[in-house]
């Protein structure tokens, strides 16, 4: 694994070549493993906030007002909200980048062109970039909650409509061409492929 870690950290911005499915395959779960410490690290200041609040408000016996206890949360999230939102925006680019070189080369090994790898990353940039424009609707919906009838997160879904498989379906189209079989012996872009 730390083999295929090193060639892929020293092969970030060189698409020639192929690589076989487990080589990328443990690029992939790095850089989500890393991906998952990113978005933790910037969210502990909006979730201590909310802690710290959380426990003032028990010691002075404020928690027993609900309608309190939102109006507080609301606006510790909404004060977070544009800074979380873009912080997201980073870690996904970011991610784009880290990814794009490895997939290019897995998709060569399959027997396919690299120029398939910007069909879900237009997806997910696409994605990425209305991310910003959602803070105002966010922050609505935030004002607008009752804390005797909070919404699902099936009813947010709802109303954000098709637009929300929009993700999923850069994601899949990535794991298709991630696992796709390895072209038997040499093919027009390589020898064999990177193997750890």
């Amino acid at each position: 694994m730390l083999g295929a870690i090193r060639y892929a950290l020293a092969n970030l911005a060189n698409p020639a070549g192929r690589d076989a499915r487990q080589t990328f395959w443990y690029w992939v779960l790095t850089v989500v493993v890393l991906r998952f410490a990113a978005s933790m690290a910037l969210s502990a200041p909006l979730t201590l906030k909310i802690m710290a609040a959380a426990m003032h408000a028990a010691q002075s016996g404020a928690a027993q007002d609900p309608a309190a206890m939102q109006a507080m949360t609301t606006q510790l999230i909404l004060a977070e909200l544009p800074k979380m939102v873009w912080g997201g925006v980073a870690i996904g680019l970011v991610s784009m980048a880290l990814l794009a070189a490895s997939l290019v080369r897995r998709l060569h090994d399959s027997g396919l062109s690299g120029w398939l790898v910007p069909l879900p990353g237009a997806i997910y940039a696409f994605v990425l970039a209305r991310m910003p424009a959602q803070i105002g609707r966010v922050a609505d919906l935030l004002a607008t909650l009752d804390p005797a009838n909070p919404p699902n997160a099936g009813a947010l879904l709802r109303a954000e409509g098709a637009m929300a498989l929009l993700p999923y379906v850069s994601l899949l189209i990535a794991v298709y061409f991630g696992m796709r079989k390895s072209t038997p012996g040499p093919n027009r872009y390589g020898d064999a492929p990177v193997r750890f």
